[in-house]
């Protein structure tokens, strides 16, 4: 054999050995970035908990806002703070129309002297089962951020998505439980499949009482190290791999 075929032989031979090391090399720094990741995903995660756990800690529901200095309601007994007094909603006042004013739906209102941050509103009813709830915005304007239907229990704790800033809250009367009794009080069927309209077709929403709520810190909230001193000194380092 030439030497030039010895020398090819000698290389391939070297290349063969040398292979399996490199994918091994490869294996085991593929198999540490694995590992790495997993690390910095987990301490991302604790980090994102640690903060709602943080924020869930200082943060405790406010005082019923409804029985603050100053604050009305189209039927005061529905913020006096006692649920064995019972209000009503107030029939919205509609166009001299007969029609329209027997099919009018009614409301509750509540305004406060000046804006609060409200994350929750309970309602006290024992025939209310669906309605919208409105709030009021900077310009005095009603904006309607929640809709309920087919509710079933005499306490409704409704909860938003993000506090609302709001000097008013209105709970918009949808159903009853009373409506459909009267509905046949007050709606005859005549000859020629007419509708003659007797009174109003919308029961009155029974309401006992309206709560509202926000956020405020913990009275008892004391400064003490965080965790999150401790994630953020973690995730740097990693970080930095």
């Amino acid at each position: 054999m030439s030497k030039y075929a010895n020398g090819q032989m000698s290389k391939i031979a070297d290349l063969q050995m040398f292979r399996p090391i490199r994918k091994e090399t490869h294996q085991i720094k593929f198999q540490s970035l694995i590992t790495h990741l997993f690390v910095i995903f987990s301490i991302v995660s604790s980090y994102g908990c640690a903060h709602l756990l943080d924020f869930s800690a200082a943060q405790e529901w406010s005082e019923n806002y409804a029985l603050a200095k100053g604050v009305q309601a189209n039927d005061p007994a529905i913020i006096d703070g006692n649920v064995e007094t019972v209000g009503r909603s107030q029939y919205i006042q509609s166009s001299s129309d007969t029609v329209s004013s027997f099919a009018s739906e009614s409301e509750s209102v509540i305004t406060l002297p000046e804006p609060k941050p409200i994350h929750r509103v309970v309602i006290h009813s024992a025939n209310l089962e669906g309605f919208d709830l409105w709030v009021m915005d900077a310009q005095g304007r009603w904006e309607r951020i929640k809709e309920v239907k087919g509710n079933k229990k005499p306490i409704m704790d409704v909860r938003f998505n993000q506090t609302v800033n709001t000097a008013g809250v209105r709970i918009r009367v949808r159903r009853t439980t009373d409506d459909d009794e009267m509905r046949r009080k007050n709606v005859q069927s005549v000859r020629g499949g007419y509708k003659v309209f007797t009174g109003k077709t919308h029961a009155l929403a029974q309401i006992a009482e309206v709560e509202l709520y926000g956020f405020v810190p913990k009275r008892d909230a004391v400064d003490a190290p965080s965790q999150k001193a401790k994630n953020d000194k973690q995730l740097d380092s990693l970080l930095k791999f």
